[in-house]
């Protein structure tokens, strides 16, 4: 008899090859609102449009319950919403919906995939697709052996003349309790798990508390695990470190991928995990892009059973009889740090060796890039992400964002942290890669809370530290019977049809494709590479986290705290006021460094060059990487050291050797002092340089021939990007603060255009010189951003970009309004006059409700001399956005801070018509539903406030207001 979960695959994998995209339906990109066929001068046009120049989003299957004709209409809702492509990410299932579930990886689920790539290629979208169900490598395939593993240990003591009665074993902890999802999916869906093995003896070793005596007794241990030994005269403490299992299971796993997570560093590494990939995929590339790895979530795995081995084979010392200073409790000496140091380098070697490399060489057999989030990783950050194609990076969207009237939701008091955001960009930059990627607003505010005006700040922060490749988190496939608001992914901000935001998310999605063509075409403009000290957090106790317990294998998550942000000791205390004061950076690491060389006047790999080193008051710096520096100071360029030289060396193998090494380089950094300038000493073709913090080293970077950007003296972030002619710039102001008036520029131009991606208005920049200086004339208020383009030989001509700045006249719009409820539920209210303009929270039980669209309609009279005004309608508080009519024409649409749309000639003499199309957050929605007790959530969900809906607070919605028309003074 055929089971109904059999029968219900079977019929979706049917459907994913018979329900298409007729040829030709769709199959081009959808316009960005707004464009339509660019016209003036095409030295100000916006480069090509392509499916990488649209921001993507992560597709969420909860359970894999797909069909082929949902999968066609969610794709084609996607790609008219203006999105360039997908990453397909399997989920935890749904509750009641298990009978339509795909097993991850099974021929109907694979059948699913080749569906969505098919029907994306029609729509000239693109497809991603995660290295596994969840995230992190992994899943019922992966038994013990192969999983990741943690160090066990146990201590007995014995005085002289005693033997150790018991056996040399210890105890492998159970498997930790079911992750939440997990405890909510139908227990026959659960995989059964392995076994679990008695963990093997990695060493033992003796030591005496008085004199630190250590003996190794690992080969005195028998197959019993009785131990030969007795013990000398003293008081000895027996270490023994077992190589445990951490037990991890994979996050968020749907069916078919719930298991055990792979072993990132040790023996076989991810192979056993590739292996099944391929056994399901096969060798071609079935459409796909790219292979994505999501953020690296480990706790703790510190250990595997070749460890010592690899460390030797890494280190070239033998780290056995050191193992009580790596595991000791308590305060640990300067031996302890040092070996663990070198444990901590060696975990980050292996991540890259038995990780990073070998999926991306997997990748490439099948045709496929690789986009990686290296941040959570038990590594230096940088070269896990210089090994994949496209680095990614992460931006939940909640930190502090001063702007005025920004709701700031539930983020936190912490500024964003656009120096954690570099080492993606940065590692691009050297590669000579062009994209670099973010997941982004990932959990801006409470479910369903969000808003546009929200996200573009967000977007605009990444830009500006140098990420051009938006992926919004995210979005769940939703099967059509499911009630409304259908599915949902747990820490989202619900980039789906069912939301309200969808209405209007086509006009972010134009602004951030503008941008992004902006920022992917030409090359970086950074002119100044920071060392990343990483030897440093290494070498503290707690590998530089904060917390009580230390960790011998610190992950740093994005968050860069403390070991970017927040702790006086951390490189990003010297490095973010170099990048506030506009000087262009990029981060390196030891290993990145080893390819550079030195020449007249600059430093440079294959793909970049640099006009200045920066090392930021690092204390140990390996020596190799010493070496590097003073060569490339050799070869022509310009090391500048922040404060002081670094004292040591870290680590410690070989330490002595090493140290000797490290004074004579240092001493010939220093030997020649250049006259005349303090801190400048001359070493072969250039120099180095010791400089204090501020305008000591403003001075050293500007004569070694770095350009800053005084555009940032105003509080504005501001991007720097080469073209064929001239330099592309992004501004943002993200501050409290209106930036008006003349600005100057970092480079020289014979020209300047006036670029505004969120009104696609292109100009000439109103330009002066100053000097040898060149300035431009900017208006940005709070929320605003605009793109310059200069040119350095060619001169543009035709009319004068309109700043839009307003000034003048002002004049009420009072109403009174017709307010109609259009769209949305759970019921339309009423029609209703407005003579004040009120939240329809405000209005009563069924507006209070209501999450959608209404129309707001008034008129009002101009004389002649009015109607011949530029003005800008203002509309003052919006919630949320609002696209504007007058006299049955479509203006624009308000959906970002300031809330305010030129009018252009749209207004006549006597009577005007101006119609508001409103949509709210759908808060409210789920909010009313709850409390009537028919919100539908059939999945695993966490909220945020920590308030489930029936309990949020009602939001505003509607115009509050005022509404004026502005006059604009150009």
């Amino acid at each position: 008899m055929l089971r109904r979960r059999t029968f219900v695959q079977g019929s979706v994998a049917a459907a994913a090859v018979s329900t298409t995209i007729a040829p030709g339906e769709a199959s081009s990109a959808p316009p960005v609102p707004g464009d339509g066929r660019q016209t003036g001068s095409s030295a100000l046009r916006w480069p090509r449009f392509t499916a990488e120049t649209r921001p993507w989003v992560r597709w969420w299957w909860l359970g894999s319950a797909v069909t082929g004709a949902g999968l066609t209409r969610n794709l084609l809702q996607l790609h008219q919403a203006g999105l360039g492509g997908v990453e397909v990410q399997p989920i935890y299932e749904a509750q009641g919906y298990e009978d339509r579930d795909l097993e991850y990886l099974s021929a109907p689920w694979v059948a699913a995939l080749d569906h969505t790539t098919k029907q994306a290629a029609r729509l000239g979208m693109q497809v991603d697709l995660t290295s596994g169900s969840g995230w992190t490598m992994g899943g019922p395939w992966i038994t013990p052996e192969h999983s990741a593993g943690r160090a066990l240990v146990a201590r007995w003591q014995l005085t002289e003349g005693q033997r150790l009665e018991d056996p040399v074993r210890t105890e492998q902890p159970g498997h930790p309790g079911l992750v939440d999802e997990e405890k909510l999916s139908r227990p026959d869906l659960r995989p059964p798990m392995d076994p679990l093995p008695e963990p093997p003896l990695s060493a033992l070793v003796a030591r005496e508390a008085t004199s630190g005596e250590t003996v190794v007794l690992t080969d005195k241990v028998g197959t019993d695990g009785r131990l030969d030994w007795t013990a000398p005269p003293g008081s000895w403490q027996l270490t023994g470190v077992f190589a445990g299992l951490a037990l991890k299971r994979v996050e968020r796993a749907g069916p078919g991928g719930k298991g055990l997570m792979s072993d990132y560093t040790g023996g076989t590494g991810v192979r056993p995990h590739l292996d099944r990939l391929d056994a399901a995929l096969g060798a071609g590339r079935r459409g796909l892009r790219a292979s994505f790895h999501d953020s690296y979530e480990l706790e703790a795995t510190d250990w595997h059973r070749t460890f010592l081995a690899d460390f030797e084979r890494l280190r070239g010392y033998d780290v056995t009889p050191y193992l009580p200073d790596v595991f000791a409790e308590g305060d640990v000496d300067d031996t302890a740090l040092r070996v663990m140091a070198d444990v901590r380098q060696t975990f980050s070697e292996l991540f890259v060796e038995r990780f990073a490399k070998p999926w991306g060489r997997w990748s490439k057999g099948h045709g496929w890039l690789t986009r990686n989030q290296a941040h959570g990783s038990p590594a230096n950050l940088l070269d896990v992400y210089a090994a994949s194609d496209i680095p990614e990076t992460e931006y939940t969207g909640a930190e502090l964002v001063p702007i005025p009237g920004l709701r700031q939701g539930l983020g936190t008091a912490a500024p964003p942290v656009s120096l954690v955001w570099r080492m993606a960009s940065s590692s691009a930059h050297l590669k000579g890669t062009t994209l670099v990627g973010a997941e982004t607003i990932t959990w801006r505010d409470e479910h369903y809370h969000v808003s546009l005006s929200q996200a573009k700040p967000a977007v605009d922060l990444l830009f500006s530290a140098g990420v051009n490749h938006v992926l919004f988190h995210g979005s769940a496939y939703s099967p059509d019977d499911v009630a409304w608001p259908g599915f949902s992914f747990y820490a989202s901000t619900e980039v789906s049809p069912a939301n309200t935001l969808w209405r209007d998310l086509p006009e972010l999605n134009a602004y951030i494709t503008r941008c992004q063509s902006i920022l992917q075409d030409g090359e970086h403009g950074n002119d100044v590479l920071v060392y990343w000290p990483q030897a440093d957090q290494w070498s503290r106790p707690k590998g530089g986290l904060a917390g009580e317990e230390r960790e011998l294998t610190p992950d740093y998550a994005w968050r860069g705290t403390p070991w970017m942000y927040g702790d006086p000791e951390s490189p990003g205390a010297v490095v973010e006021p170099i990048e506030q004061r506009g000087w262009q950076l990029d981060w390196v690491s030891d290993t990145q460094l080893q390819e550079f060389s030195g020449r007249r006047g600059e430093v440079r790999n294959r793909h970049s060059r640099y006009a200045v080193v920066v090392v930021p008051r690092a204390e140990l710096v390996p020596l190799d990487t010493m070496q590097r520096l003073h060569d490339l100071a050799a070869g022509g360029g310009t090391v500048v050291f922040v404060d002081r030289l670094p004292s040591d060396v870290p680590g410690y193998g070989d330490l002595a050797s090493r140290r000797r090494r490290f004074r004579r380089l240092a001493e010939a950094m220093t030997a020649r002092p250049v006259r005349g300038r303090t801190g400048w000493h001359r070493v072969g073709r250039g120099h180095v340089v010791v400089a204090a913090q501020g305008a000591a080293l403003d001075a050293a970077l500007e004569s070694a021939g770095a350009v800053r950007e005084p555009l940032a003296d105003t509080g504005l972030r501001v991007l720097r990007r080469r073209h064929r002619q001239g330099w592309h710039y992004f501004v943002a102001n993200v501050g409290a603060e209106t930036v008006s008036g003349w600005q100057e520029i970092g480079v020289d131009a014979r020209s300047v255009g006036l670029l505004d991606p969120l009104r696609n208005t292109r100009g000439r920049a109103e330009q002066r010189a100053a000097g040898r200086r060149t300035q431009v004339r900017l208006h940005l208020e709070p929320g605003q951003s605009v793109i310059l383009r200069t040119f350095d030989r060619r001169r543009l001509a035709g009319p004068v970009a309109d700043l839009a700045i307003p000034g003048g006249r002002t004049r009420a719009v009072d109403g009174p309004w017709e307010l109609t409820f259009v769209e949305g539920g759970p019921e339309l209210p009423a029609a209703r006059r407005l003579d004040a303009l009120v939240s329809w929270s405000e209005l009563g039980p069924a507006e209070v409700a209501f999450s959608g669209t209404a129309l707001y309609r008034t008129t009002l009279e101009l004389d002649a001399a009015d109607a011949k005004r530029d003005w800008l309608l203002d509309l003052g508080e919006l919630c949320e956005s609002a696209r504007v009519r007058v006299n049955g024409v479509d203006v624009g649409t308000a959906w970002a801070i300031p809330y305010r749309v030129p009018l252009g000639g749209a207004l006549r003499r006597g009577r005007n018509v101006l119609e508001l199309e409103v949509t709210n957050l759908a808060a409210n929605r789920c909010r009313a539903l709850a409390q009537r007790g028919e919100l539908e959530l059939p999945h695993f969900m966490s909220w945020r406030s920590g308030k489930k809906p029936q309990d949020w607070d009602a939001m505003p919605s509607g115009v509050l207001g005022p509404v004026r028309l502005v006059e604009s003074k150009g």
